[in-house]
């Protein structure tokens, strides 16, 4: 979903995924990127963990696509890996031309407050075709309908008419990481763009780029392909902080990208490194 985890506020506690138990149903949505069959999908889980993870995957979007299968899991470090199998579909329902894609979800256990997420990506092959991939996308459930619900209307709260939001003081901490400072910018444009993309082996990196201590873009998948991420600074602060939060390390540690801040007329190339101890950090400020 193009504006699906934008402009919401999500401080999340990490939990070590070995040490929680997730048995139990989560409810939640599924994205895809542009150029899928749909850009959101209902999404539930049913899981047991006796040790080992085992459930039951359903997908649907009313009235004329239902989809179930079982899956099995795994979890290393903080992410949890859950597997469909094709040869174990239990039920499908589709429109017409459409093929279904057998998923595999690496999702992390989040907590805000006393609500419980699973949060992360997917990516699948095309039933009966292994050599075809699925258009991936992110994933995201909690506990309850009332909690996803909570947070996808929180999402979608408008900005207030009057002007921005008051910018908290940026702390040297986030998400259990340090800030890692990579550069500071002066910008003539209060929009700008973002391009992020894999400069070494594409390995399944994904980050989340907050504005501000805000999600601007949740779960971005890094690729050869540039992701562009839009937005507007907050002129009311002498200076807006982008942050760069390694959701999982890829196959190949650390979370590696390589950001191009497009201002105008003009462009910057940044490096940018990102981990489980530290968050990269770049600091804009407008000068017009």
């Amino acid at each position: 979903m193009k504006t699906l985890l934008r402009l919401v506020v999500f401080a999340c506690l990490f939990s070590s995924a070995s040490a929680q138990d997730i048995k139990g149903k989560w409810y939640g949505m599924v994205t895809q990127i542009p150029g899928g069959y749909s850009t959101f999908f209902d999404l539930e889980f049913d899981i047991k963990q006796d040790p080992g993870i085992t459930g039951v995957s359903y997908s649907y979007k009313h009235p004329n696509l239902y989809e179930k299968l079982q899956f099995t899991g795994k979890v290393r470090g903080d992410s949890i890996y859950l597997r469909e199998d094709s040869a174990k579909i239990m039920q499908e329902i589709l429109p017409e031309d459409w093929v279904l894609c057998v998923k595999n979800f690496t999702v992390a256990y989040r907590k805000v407050g006393a609500r419980e997420f699973l949060q992360g990506t997917w990516d699948g092959k095309m039933k009966g075709d292994r050599t075809r991939d699925c258009l991936p996308g992110s994933v995201i459930l909690s506990r309850s309908k009332e909690d996803i619900k909570y947070f996808v209307d929180s999402i979608h709260s408008p900005i207030p008419a009057s002007g921005f939001e008051p910018v908290p003081s940026f702390t040297k901490t986030f998400a259990n990481t340090n800030i890692s400072k990579v550069t500071e910018i002066e910008v003539k444009h209060l929009d700008l763009e973002l391009r992020l993309r894999d400069y070494l082996e594409v390995d399944n990196d994904t980050i989340t780029v907050y504005l501000n201590r805000k999600i601007l873009a949740p779960n971005i998948w890094i690729s050869k392909k540039a992701v562009s991420i839009k937005f507007k600074m907050n002129p009311t602060v002498p200076l807006n902080e982008l942050l760069l939060y390694a959701v999982n390390l890829g196959r190949i540690p650390p979370n590696t990208s390589e950001m191009y801040l497009i201002d105008g007329t003009r462009s910057y190339r940044i490096m940018i490194e990102s981990d489980k101890q530290k968050t990269a950090a770049v600091y804009l400020r407008y000068k017009p």
